[in-house]
């Protein structure tokens, strides 16, 4: 299982919005797929899987603040659940 988080981006940073979801749960995603498309003070961009595999629920809704470092979805291997 792989967590998809909010980086820090910079050392002032504390939260990002997230704007947009790029995959739904239960889709399938490679690595390198964009998963979801966050927002931050000074940047708009896009987060990444590093790992192929099915992805998990969604645990924030678009337009939501989350803070950096939280984790916004999990990509599951196959026989895993969340």
């Amino acid at each position: 299982m792989e967590e998809v988080f909010v980086p820090a981006v910079g050392m002032a940073m504390d939260n990002a919005v997230l704007l947009e979801w790029q995959k739904q749960p239960g889709d399938q995603v490679n690595a390198g797929d964009v998963i979801a498309i966050i927002e931050t003070d000074k940047t708009t961009m896009d987060l990444t899987c590093e790992t192929s595999g099915t992805l998990g629920r969604h645990r924030y809704a678009p337009n939501d603040e989350v803070p950096a470092g939280n984790t916004i979805t999990v990509v599951l291997g196959a026989g895993e659940s969340e």
